[in-house]
């Protein structure tokens, strides 16, 4: 992971991107860039006549903001050692995130907290599948990244083999590997496959097969993740494979409202 791009913003979650990005960087001797969306529509007023203007008094400041923050963030950077760089989008920040990502490793935006609203989900949800570039969501209050226990989500689904492929770095990176599948079935990818692909990178992954029982599929691998306590999940996002969950909805959608630690997505 050379290209690591980080969601920038004046939010209470940005230094939980900012310091993801920066453990990455480090990691894996990459650089950052922080990504600021310059949402314009958020300063185009209608009227009752179906008249538009737009408010340039709002949007000068919305533009003095984003040259503090970037003041700011640059004077703390200076003193890291990570080479990084500001790149500006016009634009939703759902737009500047895909545009940002197509020649990204990876895309650093934030999980919302558990019970809160799910604004930062669909953001998530339209980077991944439209860009195809892994995010790494991560908690609001995180700590420091780490490698060292990392679970994988198995399906059997492109989804879930796309995000095991971009999450090869942090494997390999990784002391402990497991790959979890919920009560699985016989088909033409079973779980043993994705250990086997695994094992051609050097990475030597344990499998854990849990039954689905009553729960449903989220509620089990939400329990088994718990139980496990990984430091990462990686897991396919919004698919329509096997888990058969709705888009942006069902599996995804429940694990991003609820887990506390960080989720490596691709679709």
């Amino acid at each position: 992971m050379k290209s690591i791009m980080v969601h920038a913003g004046g939010d209470d979650a940005f230094e939980s991107r900012l310091q993801a990005g920066l453990d990455l960087a480090r990691r894996f001797h990459g650089h950052m860039s922080l990504i600021l969306p310059r949402p314009t529509q958020d300063y185009v007023a209608f009227d009752m006549f179906g008249g538009a203007h737009f408010v340039a008094e709002a949007f000068e400041a919305a533009e003095n903001e984003r040259e503090k923050l970037c003041t700011r963030i640059d004077a703390r950077l200076k003193a890291e050692d990570v080479p990084w760089d500001w790149q500006m989008f016009d634009g939703t920040t759902s737009d500047a995130l895909i545009n940002a990502g197509r020649l990204a490793d990876v895309l650093v935006m934030s999980l919302d907290a558990a019970g809160a609203a799910s604004a930062t989900r669909a953001w998530i949800s339209d980077v991944v599948t439209a860009s195809r570039t892994p995010v790494l969501a991560i908690p609001t209050k995180a700590a420091p990244l780490s490698f060292d226990r990392v679970m994988v989500a198995y399906d059997g689904g492109f989804e879930a083999a796309n995000a095991l492929r971009a999450a090869l770095p942090l494997l390999q990176a990784a002391s402990v590997v497991r790959i979890s599948e919920i009560e699985m079935v016989p088909e033409q990818f079973p779980v043993t496959d994705a250990a086997t692909y695994l094992s051609r990178h050097g990475i030597n992954a344990e499998i854990a097969v849990a039954a689905k029982g009553d729960k449903s599929v989220e509620e089990r691998l939400l329990a088994e993740t718990k139980a496990w306590a990984p430091d990462l999940l990686v897991m396919g996002a919004y698919g329509h494979g096997r888990w058969r969950e709705t888009l942006f909805g069902g599996v995804t959608r429940f694990m991003l409202g609820e887990l506390g630690i960080p989720v490596l997505l691709a679709h």
